[in-house]
């Protein structure tokens, strides 16, 4: 995320003008500046080009700067760089929901002391309240600040998907990984391949047409079967799609432990649970777009596994 120095680059920053300039407005040195703009440009928010000998830098059109602006000029009483940086963003981007401190630590892959220190200043301010229930939420007139983080992450995202494709969907997203879908192969370190060709891994050979589906992190080096189940339903939820992740539950041991923690993150939690009772049940008990058990065994059979 931004440190304090970039976001407060970028809340001075209007019009384009030159790095010079730039440097005189900020009160800071030629050569701090320079790096500064390297980064910023590196993510994308802001542009550069030369003029003769100078450089001129001026803002994107990322959408994360039109609601910076918007935030900063509205409560223009407020030392937003101070705030909005490093863990402060991280934990924001949680707070679209009401969430104690234990699950933004969780979610944000950060201590509770440190969740504590960036909600501190926040509501002292009154940007955050706490509920009786010891859980955060922003104050109304705050709302745009989950936006805004979640609008920063997303841009991130994107810069790193153009790096090797023009044509890209995101499917889903949280701080450090997203799931895209393209066109295109990526073979770059951080993208692990996921989706229908990902079945073949365990002697399902699915047809994946034209599309490809990517899992970045850059974290993990591999991915489990309870993760390519719950990837599978973020990109399709359909009847065909939760009959092949029947067939792989059926096809592998899965932990359900880790599975039903996955479809939480994932969002397909509902749909997880119905898939395994489904199984429990032997078809006894079927959600409406799971197959009847015996047409879910034929399929089974056609795939050589055991239902």
């Amino acid at each position: 995320m931004l440190t304090e120095g970039e976001v407060r680059a970028l809340t001075v920053l209007h019009g384009e003008q030159t790095v010079s300039e730039f440097a005189t407005q900020l009160d800071r040195s030629l050569s701090y500046t320079s790096e500064l703009v390297d980064r910023l440009e590196a993510t994308g928010l802001v542009e550069t080009r030369r003029q003769g000998k100078t450089k001129q830098i001026r803002p994107s059109d990322a959408k994360a700067l039109e609601l910076l602006a918007d935030i900063t000029q509205e409560y223009s009483h407020i030392d937003w760089p101070e705030l909005l940086s490093g863990a402060t963003l991280r934990v924001l981007y949680y707070l679209e929901t009401p969430r104690v401190v234990m699950e933004l630590a969780r979610r944000a892959n950060i201590h509770r002391s440190t969740v504590h220190r960036a909600l501190d200043p926040l509501q002292h301010r009154g940007i955050i309240y706490e509920t009786d229930e010891d859980a955060y939420v922003l104050n109304e007139g705050f709302e745009q600040l989950s936006t805004l983080a979640r609008e920063l992450v997303h841009h991130d995202h994107r810069q790193t998907v153009e790096q090797h494709t023009d044509t890209y969907t995101i499917l889903w997203e949280s701080l450090d990984e997203f799931l895209v879908q393209t066109a295109d192969e990526i073979t770059a370190e951080d993208f692990l391949s996921t989706g229908p060709e990902r079945f073949q891994t365990y002697d399902l050979p699915l047809l994946a047409r034209d599309r490809r589906y990517y899992f970045h992190s850059e974290t993990m080096n591999d991915l489990s079967p309870a993760m390519l189940c719950c990837h599978m339903l973020v990109i399709d939820s359909g009847a065909r799609t939760q009959s092949y992740c029947l067939l792989l539950l059926s096809h592998v041991d899965v932990d359900r432990d880790e599975l039903r923690d996955q479809a939480t993150k994932y969002g397909v939690d509902d749909l997880v649970e119905d898939l395994l009772t489904y199984l429990d049940t032997s078809g006894e008990e079927r959600a409406s777009r799971l197959p009847e058990w015996e047409e879910f065994q034929e399929l089974a059979a056609d795939y050589g596994v055991s239902a």
